[in-house]
């Protein structure tokens, strides 16, 4: 689930905008550093300030909300649909089926904008993101990652490329860009038709080293999204009615 449902989500179920923008950070973390997601082996406090207790409680809520996600048939249906749609398009552009899952999940928050407003989503997000600014994020970035101790395999696959201390100036100045980036409206508003969405996938493309979309396979691209906006949308209210509601 993309980062602007697993927030709507978050925030209705928990009656907060703040724990709706904790419920982003893990995708927004993973953009500023691959290397940082949630961690089981967290070593919470016992008693965190509230406004820290909202962000943990959304950080919760993703991590849950993704395990039921990519098993529920709105996932593996639509994932399935949109990659064969890829492999039966001549769109020219390599590798492009493997795409297909965060393809799906950005087609799902295109739907939830369809639905809601690009205007009052944006409202939200900007009101959580600044809910949460300063001590609860960095808070929040050095119980799962930067201040716990050594993961087991279990939890971090590589270990030993574990974020440290010294990474962290260059991962908060990312985090910083990438939220300012979010607010100022213009990748939000990218999620709402095909050729949006082409360009978000380009740019998803290019952190792989993966060259951009030539004008034809933008205009491809873009064409095939738009036929999917009805399916989208239909499975967007399968989720909204399906979705397990979590209040903690």
């Amino acid at each position: 689930m993309n980062f602007l449902l697993h927030r709507h989500l978050a925030a209705r179920d928990l009656g907060s905008v703040a724990a709706g923008a904790g419920a982003m950070l893990p995708d927004l973390w993973r953009m500023a550093d691959r290397r940082v997601r949630p961690s089981r082996a967290a070593d919470r406090p016992a008693a965190p300030p509230p406004r820290l207790a909202e962000v943990l409680s959304g950080i919760d809520h993703h991590v849950a909300l993704d395990r039921w996600f990519h098993a529920a048939p709105v996932f593996v249906d639509g994932e399935r649909r949109l990659a064969d749609a890829l492999r039966g398009a001549s769109i020219g552009a390599p590798r492009l089926v493997l795409f297909a899952h965060v393809l799906w999940e950005m087609c799902l928050d295109g739907a939830l904008l369809r639905r809601t407003g690009l205007a009052p989503v944006l409202d939200a997000l900007r009101a959580g993101l600044a809910a949460i600014d300063g001590a609860p994020t960095e808070a929040a970035a050095s119980i799962h990652h930067f201040e716990r101790r050594a993961p087991s395999p279990a939890d971090a696959p590589f270990p030993a490329e574990a974020p440290s201390l010294a990474d962290r100036p260059a991962f908060e100045a990312r985090l910083r860009r990438i939220c300012d980036e979010l607010a100022r409206g213009p990748w939000i508003a990218g999620y709402q038709d095909g050729a949006g969405l082409a360009r978000r996938l380009a740019g998803v493309r290019s952190r792989f080293g993966m060259p951009p979309f030539t004008p034809d396979q933008h205009d491809r691209l873009a064409a095939l999204l738009d036929g999917l906006t009805a399916a989208a949308d239909e499975s967007l209210d399968d989720l909204l009615r399906t979705a397990p509601i979590r209040t903690g």
